[in-house]
């Protein structure tokens, strides 16, 4: 056979078969994704709350939270993960949050609140959570508020029984010092009194008085 026509039945190069294996390098990972909240662009109808409000609703659950608490909350943490749903202003430079968001994370910390106070792992479970208006298991909580409360009338006390002693002792002073200032100005009168009286006394035994 010529070489010409065995040349014609040769297969095509190798270099221009496509190389689709190169594609699969190209495939985004989309499982990086899963697990992480992402950050709202733009604020929503939803992003209502601020961070003072947000912390307001943890104590009035029960579950008192810092304002700085709620912020580190925001913010994702190592893995990207944020806890609570918010969008932070640039211009206002203030965060605002989900109420949605809110509710999860305090029936979150009650149910940890309420783990921490069991006194033994053998009770039943399937206890209906407590709604977050009506929360249980956080005596602890309200009775440690309740002591901060009376901590500071008893420090307002204190004051106001220290400002009360300084003012009786300034007034028993001034008390003082004006009685004695009148004793010696009766002293002088009478003095006085008794020198008038001697020369009145004089006049009268002088001869063709």
């Amino acid at each position: 056979m010529p070489m010409e026509n065995q040349s014609s039945l040769l297969p095509e190069p190798f270099g221009n078969i496509p190389q689709t294996s190169a594609e699969f390098r190209t495939v985004p990972n989309s499982s990086e994704d899963i697990g992480k909240v992402p950050q709202a662009a733009e604020r929503k109808e939803n992003h209502t709350l601020t961070v003072r409000e947000t912390a307001r609703m943890f104590e009035s659950a029960g579950v008192a939270r810092t304002e700085r608490s709620v912020i580190n909350w925001c913010q994702p943490n190592r893995q990207g993960i944020t806890r609570l749903d918010s969008y932070y202003d640039p211009n206002e430079r203030k965060y605002y949050i989900t109420p949605q968001s809110v509710e999860a994370v305090i029936q979150e910390e009650i149910q940890r609140t309420n783990k921490s106070n069991e006194p033994s792992a053998s009770e039943p479970f399937g206890s209906p959570v407590a709604h977050v208006k009506h929360p249980h298991g956080n005596t602890r909580t309200t009775e440690h508020l309740r002591i901060q409360e009376l901590e500071n009338e008893l420090l307002d006390l204190k004051i106001a029984n220290e400002g009360k002693h300084q003012m009786i002792e300034f007034l028993r002073r001034e008390r003082m010092e004006f009685t004695n200032k009148i004793q010696a100005v009766s002293r002088q009168v009478g003095q006085l009194e008794i020198q008038s009286g001697l020369i009145s006394s004089k006049d009268e035994l002088q001869p063709g008085s």
